[in-house]
């Protein structure tokens, strides 16, 4: 009987399918790259890619029931002066709970909280570290959310 509950229980569970370390991770990559990491080791499947100023943009959400929420943007970015690529990369939901727990996990590894407040549609945080500035957008409906991960040109 405990094991059919225990069951139940689990059906009912619905995770996050990306941690604040992933969307960072995927920061980092180029487009090929994160596609591998999303479609082979995340639930996500590519929707569609599309041309934006030269930029290849591709995007993908996820392709379970739990995952159906969330959506990946990869391909945006700038180059630097040196040729350097920044890439970003914009993760999106409509579980705010996926969010809340993002913004916990960008305090706990260490990124500087910048700014906490509002706008007439959304709650605003700003994160940023050495390597990544990061920016996360709740609406103030709670209908959606989502989280923008951009690489710092970093200057030795």
């Amino acid at each position: 009987m405990v094991i059919i509950v225990l069951v139940f229980l689990a059906m009912g569970v619905r995770a996050q399918n990306l941690t604040m370390s992933d969307i960072t991770n995927l920061a980092g990559l180029n487009n090929s790259e994160a596609h591998n990491n999303l479609t082979f080791e995340r639930p996500f499947q590519q929707k569609y890619t599309e041309k934006v100023n030269g930029l290849a943009i591709d995007h993908y959400q996820g392709n379970t029931p739990a995952s159906k929420c969330e959506t990946v943007t990869i391909g945006y970015g700038d180059k630097t002066t040196a040729g350097v690529f920044l890439h970003t990369v914009t993760y999106t939901t409509t579980n705010v709970k996926y969010l809340l727990s993002l913004i916990a996990q960008a305090k706990s590894a260490g990124l500087t909280e910048h700014f906490e407040g509002a706008d007439a549609t959304s709650n605003i945080y700003l994160f940023d570290n050495f390597l990544y500035t990061v920016n996360v957008y709740i609406n103030n409906d709670h209908s959606k959310g989502s989280v923008t991960v951009k690489q710092n040109e970093i200057t030795e």
